[in-house]
């Protein structure tokens, strides 16, 4: 009803019901992930793969289209991309809980079939790094960073929010030590801004959302 009020059914806002759907139905296919020891039913890494991006690609469209009502292909594109990096992100940072749930991810699946975290955790970074994560878009109504590049400030946060990203990575893989190869955990800790030793007492996500409850609420 809430979204009623906002956003009308039919016509031009249709898209907003639409990625509603989209997630119900993406959240019913995540029943999939879940491994079962009755009947020895296991995940194949292409049907997790395709559920983890449709379920994340999902989420954040649908957040896009209750922010703005109406999305471009273009921003759909981006949202699905980053949607996809976001959830993986989110799986990283919950392997142990996954393993002890049969809950079958990109990275659990990886450890099941007995390999470490090394690859997964390389392309998630490189995923970051991709073109699309640097998307412009010539319908962002924000103020003007740079006058000269014409970049807005909505850009410069977009940027911001994938170094940020890489970050929470980092932070996630340093507290996954026993599920990595020596050479690839010492070459990710050289990497970080921080000594792994540090990063896992910073808790990185809890304090800026600690700092964002303390500044909105």
């Amino acid at each position: 009803k809430f979204i009623e009020n906002d956003w009308k059914r039919g016509g031009e806002y249709e898209g907003v019901y639409m990625s509603l759907a989209t997630i119900h139905e993406s959240q019913m296919k995540s029943t999939l992930q879940h491994a079962r020891t009755e009947d020895n039913y296991a995940p194949t890494m292409a049907q997790i793969e395709q559920v983890s991006a449709e379920k994340g690609g999902a989420s954040l469209i649908a957040a896009g289209f209750l922010i703005e009502g109406r999305l471009t292909h273009a921003k759909l594109a981006y949202l699905e991309y980053l949607g996809f990096g976001l959830q993986l992100l989110d799986d990283l940072q919950d392997v142990r809980e996954d393993m002890k749930n049969n809950h079958r991810t990109i990275f659990t699946q990886t450890l099941a079939e007995g390999q470490p975290l090394d690859a997964p955790t390389a392309r998630l970074i490189q995923y970051c790094y991709c073109a699309p994560a640097y998307a412009k878009f010539s319908d962002d109504q924000r103020t003007v960073s740079d006058r000269k590049t014409g970049v807005t400030l909505a850009h410069y946060v977009r940027v911001s929010m994938m170094m940020f990203s890489v970050v929470l990575v980092l932070e996630a893989a340093s507290r996954l030590k026993e599920y990595y190869s020596k050479d690839f955990y010492r070459e990710l800790s050289s990497l970080s801004p921080l000594t792994f030793s540090d990063l896992k007492k910073v808790r990185v996500e809890e304090t800026i959302w600690s700092i964002v409850r303390n500044q909105w609420f």
